[in-house]
């Protein structure tokens, strides 16, 4: 974050759906408007985003599909080399399967920009402050959905060159976090959280650390 409250959180994955979910965490994180808030919240809260829920749906699809005359059809209406033929009968395995992570994962980030578009949430938050937010490189932080989502919850994602840490102000955080908690016995887990967010807290609620940052990397940044 550049301009706004900060925000830890401790994601199940790196995909999209997640990245989005947290794009709207730190959108609430940053509104102080109840109504607002109370409409991000149940975009995230709508049931049928539920992993267990969609993969009881795509089970009873797949129970309708015969597979075999499905691979049979696959094989008999394709020209190509073995080693072509067996890739392309796995990627017709891995999308009719119900067990495959990514399956669920494409309907819920799709289903939840239906749900912020749906919501008329842009037009509502262009009165709010726009998110200054810098990320990495990395491929979900330029997913097209991930783009849609941030035009939505008016959000800029300032993305950092390849190879280059030292851009990066979060990471000077967790080098400051590395150093402060390696003086300490940990009992338990519940003690590295606490110790983790006080410093954490610490650190980027200080003016001075992003505001040198600013300065040293953003040549026309204004005090």
């Amino acid at each position: 974050m550049v301009n706004g409250n900060s925000l830890i959180l401790c994601q199940p994955n790196t995909r999209t759906f997640e990245f989005i979910k947290a794009l709207i965490q730190l959108r609430i994180a940053n509104c102080n408007d109840r109504d607002i808030n109370e409409m991000l919240i149940n975009v995230l809260l709508d049931d049928d985003l539920d992993e267990k829920r969609i993969f009881e749906e795509l089970y009873e699809l797949f129970e309708e599909i015969d597979v075999e005359n499905e691979i049979i059809n696959l094989i008999e209406n394709t020209t190509c080399s073995k080693k072509s033929l067996l890739s392309k009968i796995k990627n017709k395995v891995d999308s009719i399967n119900p067990n495959k992570s990514e399956n669920i994962e494409e309907i819920q980030k799709n289903l939840i920009i239906e749900n912020l578009k749906k919501s008329k949430l842009r037009e509502i938050l262009e009165n709010e402050k726009r998110i200054v937010l810098i990320a990495d490189n990395y491929t979900v932080h330029r997913a097209t959905l991930v783009k849609e989502a941030c035009i939505i919850l008016n959000i800029k994602i300032v993305l950092l060159p390849t190879n280059s840490p030292q851009l990066n102000p979060i990471e000077q955080v967790w080098k400051s976090i590395k150093k402060y908690m390696s003086h300490f016995y940990l009992d338990n887990l519940e003690q590295m959280k606490q110790l983790f967010t006080e410093e954490f807290y610490r650190i980027v609620d200080n003016e001075s650390f992003y505001t040198n940052w600013l300065i040293k990397f953003i040549p026309d940044f204004n005090c």
